[in-house]
């Protein structure tokens, strides 16, 4: 997982820890007898002084101390004291290694330069979803990173936007509910922002607002990846990961113009702040607004403001940053399902299927996120993460609930208020060692998880009525404007995790465990209180890594999960909790001089048992039987020659109901299609000094979906294929695209015959940006 973690829960483990590994490294060869006493001179003849008087090896890059001069040094203990004293405030990065020697180099390089996601379409760095600092291409699990140098080439907006380019992921957006849900492989994913996961029973997946303005990648989790974050993401989790800032120095400006009077002006503004480059900060503004959707509904509006400051050298890594957002999102154009002519509806574009323009859902979030890493020689690592969330929803709209009769609908005008606060505390100690030829990587850390959620419902003006969807009638109501508190949920969740991983010759083995309990206690208005704490379980995963050539390897891993329950049925019983395993064998190929990976993999999924909304009983849950998904899952990404790129995708997946027999409500799973593809390639050609053009070409699909769980009804699949032209002079660069080339009605997936959104037609985007520095 990432090296940016937090660590408060762990304290005895941490502690229990370090003397059995201060006993493992190695201790350094001796302190001078006298001490160390220097003036200021040519810092590459001090630092040769250092080692001449105190005997300690001093390597150093000639070209980091080169022209510079050192700082006075006084009464210096160590070798390691004196360099420090000799190198203050200059530029030079120093590293005392495990026998005691000491490198000086470059400080510059470790902070000057932006992630690679933010110049590659490659990423190959470790994620956040392992402790263990390997890079993707060492992990035994099938991960995809989306970066943001390949959403800038696409003009990707919003999350939907950017998770096209996700293999295995489905995003639900007929929720009526506002805000966006997604599943991977089949199962319902909490998400995660920079490692921290959303709680279990939040109102809101984590990250699901994030403007991509600030992002600077989507890892999307496959496998058992997902349950180190939590437990309750089986087919996997999307991190995102937001922008950090570095020594670069950078000022771009870009303003966008699109279809239905779409704008948007963004600036990201990056420079060291400090002499020495280690102090670093970065802001990142972006403000959109739009005359109305392609369905007629109000236009979305995105407003965020994004400030990090980071403190980074070779040994410690620090970043705090707040990013707040307010976005508004115009009704998602939908539709009716014809039941008898089993297709949807046809409905005039762009004008509201129900009711007026001005319906929407308003989302606001603040995220204070705080991440420090810190290394000890080479084989220690301490990291700690904090992360506070406040989201909240307005739902402003008329919601399609049921055909009662043809053309007559029970339409809700009712509208919702929600608030969600998350805090999460995660850390970890990692340590690495050597014993002969093997070496090993133990991790001991913990995260707890708090969360605090209420929902309004309206005073009035609220409930349910008849409304005939072709007459228009009756007149519909004015929406509420006064909430009062409905329900209510408070919880925590706290675990210890554990993390081994041993290499030797060509293999790499992985073990990991952790230990989940949690606690819920959920309140409705005129209803009891509900309590429920749980002891937990102790869920194992396994992970192996054989590397057959420096090019290809192969992996397997196997998982196992579990989910609480925090639902009760019509009779007040606390439904079972849900227990999960996930398994998964694949390659990793690199091709092209490793300018391309391949990642190809079979996956096996099971889930004990999930849960549904009582429909006799508000309030109430069922319990249903769970489901399995088997598949395979292609993915290549790179850039095969020099200017050109690729990123693809390919998952088919067979999904059943994890206990057989018949059921009365059917053994169809919904919402999720057989086959899902994503192909996006782009080439840029130098064509004078300073000038480059090009051009970028995607398809993204999916096969049909299940409507209801009997197969009776169903939507075809879907296909869009979106064009980009890229021109770069100088610091200017322009990108225009045209999305859904051929302007192909697709529907979006959807459980519900009352509610099919409607894809978006054939528009346009343009996007000028400027480096003024």
């Amino acid at each position: 997982m990432s090296r940016r973690h937090a660590i408060t829960h762990v304290h005895v483990a941490a502690v229990a820890l370090v003397p059995m590994l201060a006993c493992i490294a190695p201790v350094p060869a001796f302190a001078q007898s006298a001490p160390i006493t220097l003036p200021t001179m040519e810092l590459g003849r001090a630092l040769q002084m250092i080692q001449a008087q105190s005997g300690t090896q001093v390597e150093v890059d000639p070209d980091a101390v080169r022209h510079l001069t050192s700082a006075p040094v006084r009464n210096a203990r160590t070798a390691a004291d004196a360099v420090q004293q000799a190198t203050r405030g200059k530029a030079v990065e120093v590293t005392v290694r495990s026998d005691g020697s000491i490198l000086v180099e470059n400080g510059i390089v470790v902070v000057a330069r932006r992630d690679e996601a933010e110049t590659s379409i490659l990423v190959r760095g470790d994620t956040s979803s392992t402790r263990t600092g390997e890079s993707l291409r060492d992990q035994p699990r099938n991960t995809q990173v989306i970066s943001s140098k390949l959403l800038a080439e696409q003009q990707a907006q919003t999350l939907p936007d950017a998770l096209r380019n996700a293999g295995g992921v489905t995003v639900n957006s007929a929720t009526v509910q506002g805000g966006v849900g997604y599943t991977v492989r089949g199962f319902t994913s909490g998400g995660a922002v920079n490692g921290a996961p959303a709680p279990s029973s939040s109102l809101f997946a984590a990250g699901s607002t994030q403007s991509v303005a600030n992002v600077e990648r989507l890892e999307v989790l496959k496998g058992p990846d997902a349950i180190l974050l939590g437990g309750d993401s089986l087919g996997g989790t999307v991190n995102i990961v937001t922008k950090k800032p570095s020594a670069e120095e950078r000022l771009y400006v870009s303003a966008e113009a699109g279809s239905f009077g779409a704008g948007r002006i963004t600036v990201d503004a990056n420079r060291a702040i400090t002499s020495d480059q280690r102090v670093s900060a970065r802001i990142i503004a972006t403000a959109a607004d739009s005359d109305r959707n392609f369905g007629g509904y109000r236009g979305n509006e995105d407003y965020l403001l994004a400030p990090s400051i980071r403190f980074k050298n070779a040994q410690t890594d620090i970043t705090a940053s707040l990013t707040a957002t307010n976005q508004i999102f115009g009704m998602i154009p939908y539709t009716l399902y014809d039941t008898t002519a089993k297709r949807p509806i046809a409905i005039p574009f762009g004008t509201p299927f129900i009711g007026d323009k001005d319906q929407y859902s308003q989302i606001t979030g603040t995220i204070y996120d705080i991440q420090a890493k810190q290394q000890f020689g080479n084989w220690l690592i301490v990291a700690a993460h904090y992360q506070h969330q406040d989201s909240s929803l307005l739902l402003r709209q008329y919601s399609p609930f049921v055909l009662l009769a043809p053309e007559t609908l029970l339409l809700s005008r009712t509208g919702v208020s929600q608030q969600s606060n998350n805090d999460v505390v995660d850390g970890y100690v990692r340590a690495a060692f050597s014993t002969g030829a093997f070496e090993h990587k133990i991790i001991v850390g913990g995260m707890y998880s708090s969360f605090d959620i209420t929902q309004d419902d309206a005073v009035s003006n609220g409930g349910f009525l008849l409304y005939n969807y072709v007459t228009k009638s009756p007149a519909l109501p004015v929406r509420p404007a006064a909430y009062r508190a409905n329900n209510a949920g408070v919880g925590t969740q706290t675990s210890f995790y554990g993390q081994y991983l041993l290499k030797f010759w060509r293999l790499a083995l992985m073990a990991s465990a952790r230990r989940t309990a949690s606690d819920f206690s959920g309140t409705q208005r005129n209803q009891p209180t509900m309590t429920y704490k749980s002891d937990g379980q102790t869920t194992p995963s396994y992970g192996a890594v054989f590397t057959v050539t420096d090019d290809l390897s192969l992996y397997g891993t196997l998982g196992y999960g579990f989910i609480p329950s925090f639902q009760y049925d019509a009779n007040n019983v606390l439904l079972p909790d849900t227990d999960t395993r996930n398994a998964e064998a694949g390659i990793k190929w690199d091709l092209f001089n490793k300018r391309v990976l391949i990642n190809a993999s079979y996956f096996d999924l099971y889930q004990s048992n999930l849960k549904d909304a009582d429909r006799t009983t508000p309030g109430a849950y069922i319990n249903l039987p769970g489901q399995t998904a088997k598949g395979i899952d292609l993915g290549i990404q790179g850039e095969p020659l020099r200017g050109w790129t690729i990123s693809g995708n390919f998952t088919r997946t067979n999904y059943k109901l994890s206990v057989p027999g018949t059921f009365t409500d059917g053994t169809t799973v919904t919402l999720q299609p057989r086959d899902q593809y994503s192909l996006y390639t782009s080439y840029r050609h130098k064509v004078a000094d300073q000038v480059s053009a090009g051009a970028g070409i995607g398809t993204y699909g999916r096969s049909s979906i299940a409507i209801d769980s009997l197969n009776l009804y169903r939507l075809e699949g879907t296909n869009q294929v979106d064009l980009n032209a890229f021109l770069t002079v100088g610091k200017f660069d322009l990108n225009f695209g045209i999305r859904n080339l051929f302007d192909r009605v697709n529907y979006n997936p959807t459980s519900t015959t009352t509610y099919v959104p409607i894809g978006e037609p054939r528009i346009w985007r343009l996007t000028a940006g400027y480096r003024f520095r």
